[in-house]
């Protein structure tokens, strides 16, 4: 009865038209999973295939697909929570696929084995990692994909101690597949340990031949041991730094397969030393039972010592959980001992559990001790140290079980605010290690912060179960990397726990971010990407935007020469476009920032109303020009154009004295006099590449005043020109060893031709003085 009537509701959400979470049936604290698994069940009992007594069936579900869409996209999902579906202006004409395509699109999303990966964590996760990785790039579009998926399932759970098996959807991570040269499906790449370029495998799709790769990539060895070596490590002698396991072979044929051993080699590894003995022998057999498939030699203690003998034992799961059980456990810490580890400020990295069950521990404790070898691992049990943790339950989130921490070098301290799934614990870990200069705020730190304002601070208020919030703390991380702490420390402040602050600070939406820098507080509205926290930061340690405010705005672009240009950006806070134009308009001023006689800036029409209203602002954003050769706002240009840095600085060109001529792609030759240097710029107009050059063309031709620039448009072709845009340097002083005349340019923005120009002349005069 309760799936009837929540189905009902579906039925009527999809028929009014009410919002997108609804329309999936899910709450608005929905993570990526659970949109997926909503979606994917929604689609196949909805899809028009399967509904064709019903006419609102194409639009019923093109709303379906809309609300999906805009949803599992962290920026449109933002974007909607803030402003609703008439933020959106896309078309209502929206395709489909087949009913079938639904049901098996989502291949790996839900397999504990397989780590799903995305744009968001591929490179952080892979690159570098002190791991290897085997990742599956595929598309539920290819039916060899498919094909592979039970295979892929096996290896993963197989190798799941191993290395890392992962898998990146194609279909709809298309620019990451695209940035790492993925052009078939289903295409393998196996990474080693801190490497930065995969392997790919070419062989046979099966699962021995997978794993027998994959293991050999490990490059683990395992020796063999003589008779009289066993007789000594069996009495103790010669185990001193690792403790080791001796896999017994005999006639028996009571042996665990190569694979198997390299299996638990590589599962081990650097923490149980691996052998291998063949027991041959009458005196060897009359020590070992027939039944004995691996001997465990702990580390030789002179007080107490005795190896412990697998009998009857397989099963290569088994074992490895035998083995695991030997390592010693997480450090159990005391009441005391949270608050001293942090105090005391060493260089020691901690990995802190807070529990109340050691069972919602046993997946983990594997994965968890292997760990131990990098940094120390304690664990508070909470039911035991009730004052402890409800303390810091009132400080950050500690409210859930288990939870997990890592304290900093210097005594920093974040929470984990993920899955507590076995990847995402070691994924949150291996970033947190490295992103010393990103911490949990607690709410004394935070205050002090706030008020005393003496460092420079990007904060990030949140709440964790909000999902973009979530994924946004990775995102801080990578930016954190970029800066030191002496320049600017990154918090975040958790607005579950600190409601009152939170409050008082007036944060209505998660999450809200905003650098402090002294008495300046600038909010972050960009996209909550890492590049984009990076450029704001940057931009306002040094900025190239200028700020125009009531105080100099008379001084600065009132009263400008003839031999200025101007370029505003008149903005509110609170108006979404304004919001996608500004990492632009960093953009744009960046790359005009080396023109002397070009000015950008912006005002912010919510703190200057009076000066907007006299400029006769009305709308936003609102760019204007003040051309070369007016005086004060006597002439202005307006822009109309896409609000890309691309676009603007496409239009701002076309402002500029005229230094790029435009040649005849027949005779071209005949303009380029031997008295300068030439740079020609070969293009054709539809090609995207020839349309960024365009712009960066002609700011290089502004900064290289002795040198001619031209442009020959290649539609109907250019001799010895094959691809485009194709930039040639002609001059017979400085060419003389090209075959064609020219040589070619390797730039791509302004600077860079300018740069390989100078580079050339300059050779060129040294040779000569020569």
């Amino acid at each position: 009865m309760y799936k009837i009537i929540i189905t009902f509701l579906v039925i009527i959400s999809l028929i009014r038209g009410e919002d997108y979470y609804e329309i999936l049936g899910i709450s608005r604290s929905a993570g990526q999973d659970e949109i997926r698994k909503a979606f994917k069940k929604l689609a196949i009992i909805y899809h028009p295939d399967k509904n064709t007594d019903d006419p609102d069936a194409h639009d019923k579900f093109v709303r379906l697909t809309k609300a999906y869409e805009t949803l599992k996209d962290n920026d449109l999902r933002k974007t909607y929570d803030l402003f609703g579906e008439d933020s959106f202006k896309k078309s209502n004409k929206q395709t489909y696929y087949s009913s079938s395509y639904y049901q098996h699109s989502f291949i790996y999303q839900y397999d504990e084995n397989v780590v799903y990966l995305t744009k968001n964590d591929y490179f952080e996760s892979i690159i570098n990692s002190d791991s290897s990785w085997f990742v599956n790039f595929y598309s539920p579009m290819c039916s060899h994909c498919h094909h592979l998926a039970p295979v892929w399932r096996k290896v993963a759970k197989l190798l799941n101690s191993v290395m890392k098996i992962a898998a990146v959807n194609c279909e709809y991570d298309r620019m990451l597949c695209h940035q790492v040269g993925i052009h078939v499906y289903p295409t393998l790449l196996y990474f080693n340990k801190h490497s930065q370029n995969g392997v790919h495998y070419n062989q046979e799709r099966t699962q021995q031949a997978i794993i027998h790769f994959a293991l050999n990539k490990l490059n683990i060895q395992i020796p063999e041991i003589n008779e009289s070596q066993w007789e000594l490590f069996l009495r103790g002698k010669n185990i001193v730094q690792r403790p080791m396991l001796i896999f017994i072979c005999g006639v028996q044929g009571n042996c665990f397969t190569s694979n198997e051993r390299l299996i638990v080699g590589a599962t081990f590894d650097k923490l149980i030393d691996v052998r291998m003995f063949t027991c041959e022998s009458d005196s060897c057999h009359d020590k070992i039972s027939h039944n004995i498939y691996a001997v465990y030699l702990p580390t030789y203690n002179i007080s107490f010592w005795e190896p412990i003998f697998f009998n009857s034992i397989s099963d290569i799961k088994t074992l490895i959980e035998e083995l695991s059980s030997q390592l010693p456990n997480p450090q159990e810490l005391s009441n005391n001992d949270f608050e001293h580890i942090r105090k005391a400020k060493s260089n020691v990295i901690w990995l802190v559990c807070f529990y109340f069950d050691d069972v919602s521990l046993l997946d983990l404790n594997l994965q968890i001790k292997k760990l131990s070898a990098s940094i120390n691992i304690g664990k508070i049990n909470c039911d035991r140290y009730r004052d402890l943790c409800s303390k810091l339950s009132s400080k950050v989130n500690v409210l859930n079980y288990p939870m997990w921490g890592v304290i900093k070098p210097g005594g920093t301290f974040e929470l984990n605010h993920g899955k507590n799934m076995k990847n995402d614990i070691l994924k949150f870990t291996q970033f947190s290690m490295k992103a010393t200069n990103f911490r949990t705020l607690f709410v004394e730190e935070a205050l002090s912060i706030l008020q005393k304002r003496d460092e420079a601070w990007f904060l990030n208020w949140f709440t964790p179960q909000y999902p973009l919030c979530i994924e946004f703390l990775l995102e801080l991380r990578k930016a954190s990397l970029e800066f030191d702490p002496s320049k600017i420390r990154f918090g975040t402040i958790d607005c579950t726990v600190h409601t009152t602050l939170c409050r008082q600070y007036n944060i209505q939406h998660y999450p809200t971010s905003m650098l402090i820098n002294g008495s300046d507080i600038h909010q972050f509205t960009s996209k909550m990407t890492a590049t984009y926290v990076i450029q704001l930061i940057r931009e306002k340690i040094n900025p190239s935007v200028i700020e125009l405010t009531s105080k100099n705005f008379n001084h600065k672009l009132a009263m400008k020469t003839s031999k200025v240009m101007w370029i505003v950006d008149y903005f509110v806070s609170w108006c979404g476009p304004c919001q996608k134009l500004a990492p632009e308009w960093i953009t744009v001023a960046k790359s005009l920032n080396n023109l002397s006689f070009v000015k950008v800036a912006s005002v912010n029409c919510e703190t200057e109303a009076s000066l907007c209203q006299s400029q006769g602002v009305r709308s936003y954003p609102n760019i204007r020009l003040y051309p070369l050769g007016s005086e004060g706002l006597s002439t202005v240009a307006l822009y109309n154009g896409q609000r890309d840095s691309l676009s603007i600085l496409t239009w701002i060109t076309m402002f500029f004295p005229k230094k790029v001529y435009d040649l005849q792609s027949s005779n071209y030759r005949k303009s380029l006099d031997s008295k300068h240097i030439w740079i020609i710029n070969f293009y054709l107009p539809r090609c995207w590449y020839c349309q960024k050059m365009e712009p960066e063309f002609a700011i290089a031709a502004q900064l290289l005043d002795k040198v001619k620039f031209g442009k020959v448009n290649c539609m109907y072709g250019c001799a010895q020109i094959h691809s485009f845009p194709t930039l040639m340097l002609y001059n017979s002083k400085h060419t003389k060893e090209s075959r064609h005349g020219g040589i070619k340019l390797d730039a791509t923005t302004a600077e860079e031709i300018r740069d390989k120009i100078l580079g050339i002349i300059n050779s060129r005069a040294k040779h000569d003085e020569l």
